[in-house]
């Protein structure tokens, strides 16, 4: 896939084709412009002799009130009998079917069915975020897919998740999960040094979600599993955070007095995030 430098991606908009006034109709596109406006992807799948696909339009994405709320997104129709590789790529087998991407085409939502128009203007609503938290690190992955810039974004869609409602925080870190094993992945067929280092640390950060996710006694269950003497030093400290947000949000007294002086503050404003009560 050709790829452009970032500063010349908003020229993309103005050079693509549109399927109406307001789609683009190229997926690599509208990823691009994701990526340089700090929005997520809206792709519509359809196709010219779909009936619930004509009813969406006319019915929902051409109303003037939908299309306010699609400015948060860059939006994209996909022909699936002209893109069949792209529709094989998401699994589509039937359309109506509507998907939220981030800049590197990793899935947020996804659903196959005709929605009404209130449907529509509460996904948009939902999902209706600004990545710019997530922008170096989403742009350096598209530049090139290495370990280390799939882990740097897992770690980033984790924290993310952090300041996210109940309602798309799974979402995130679902996606968080999927930078996370492409890191696996890249880890394995590379030849760094200390692997067994770096596979602990993304052992870690699976712990970690089950914190965000406000279950403690897994994330200990799994923290006892590591013995702390087999944690590798440069581990060591966010072996003890993960142990010190568990004690926090079981309430555990005494051993939070134990690790709260191993604590930096900034781990303790972090761990704070995690606490819904504090």
């Amino acid at each position: 896939m050709k790829k452009y430098p970032i500063s010349l991606l908003i020229l993309l908009l103005t050079l693509s084709t549109y399927a109406n006034a307001n789609w683009l109709t190229s997926l690599e596109d509208a990823q691009k412009m994701a990526l340089a406006s700090n929005k997520l992807v809206l792709v519509d799948f359809w196709a010219t002799w779909c009936g619930p696909c004509k009813r969406m339009d006319s019915e929902s994405w051409n109303q003037e009130d939908v299309q306010a709320l699609m400015q948060n997104y860059v939006p994209v129709k996909i022909d699936i009998d002209r893109n069949r590789s792209i529709a094989q790529k998401y699994g589509v087998q039937g359309i109506p079917y509507i998907f939220i991407l981030d800049g590197n085409g990793k899935i947020l939502y996804q659903q196959m069915s005709y929605k009404r128009k209130t449907e529509v203007i509460n996904l948009l609503k939902k999902y209706a975020l600004k990545t710019d938290f997530l922008s170096s690190d989403l742009i350096n992955f598209y530049k090139k897919e290495t370990f280390a810039s799939a882990f740097r974004l897992g770690i980033k869609y984790q924290d993310f998740s952090l300041y996210l409602g109940d309602s798309i925080k799974n979402d995130f870190l679902g996606v968080a999960e999927k930078y996370f094993d492409d890191a696996r992945s890249f880890l394995k067929a590379s030849d760094l040094k200390n692997k067994s280092l770096f596979e602990q640390k993304l052992d870690l950060f699976e712990i970690q979600e089950y914190l965000i996710l406000q279950k403690p006694e897994k994330a200990l269950k799994k923290l006892e599993k590591m013995n702390a003497n087999t944690i590798h030093k440069s581990n060591k400290s966010f072996f003890d955070f993960l142990r010190y947000v568990s004690y926090l949000e079981l309430e555990d007294d005494k051993n939070i007095m134990e690790l709260q002086n191993e604590m930096s503050e900034a781990d303790k404003k972090k761990a704070k995030l995690f606490i819904k009560s504090l």
